[in-house]
């Protein structure tokens, strides 16, 4: 399997200029908040969860392929910033994962547990810091180590 994490590679090279043509392309619709997040440099390249739940919400119930592509990359994307891979927010989801979404059969050979337990691990270090008040990660994982 390969890393999550080795799929970032050409990130950085659309991540400017072609970000909400992709969102809108993989997704089906573009977030009403782009114009305005503009100004605000942490949201400016995440997804609000309560969008992405809209948009899975409002499913069709007659639908073409495509259609049901785009609902599941929109369930997917709910599940990495709303469980797997959490923000201190806990409302945003970073376009950074986006990549991974574009083909499914490229995305169900990637290490999702490795990924997912790297980023706990590292917002543990994270928390660990003087001040903060905070942890992100998976946070279900921690508490089932626990037991």
């Amino acid at each position: 399997m390969e890393p999550v994490w080795g799929c970032f590679c050409d990130f950085h090279k659309w991540y400017d200029t072609e970000t909400w043509e992709l969102v809108e392309r993989l997704f089906g619709a573009r977030p009403p908040v782009v114009q305005r997040q503009r100004a605000q440099m942490k949201e400016s390249f995440s997804l609000k969860l309560t969008w992405l739940w809209e948009q899975v919400r409002h499913m069709p119930g007659t639908i073409d392929l495509e259609t049901l592509r785009q609902y599941t990359r929109c369930y997917i994307m709910l599940l990495i910033g709303g469980y797997l891979m959490m923000d201190k927010s806990n409302n945003l989801v970073h376009l950074q994962w986006l990549p991974l979404l574009v083909d499914f059969r490229m995305c169900r050979g990637l290490s999702w547990g490795s990924a997912v337990l790297a980023w706990t691990y590292h917002s543990l270090c994270s928390a660990a810091h003087r001040g903060t008040t905070d942890i992100a990660g998976c946070t279900p994982l921690l508490m089932s180590s626990i037991y």
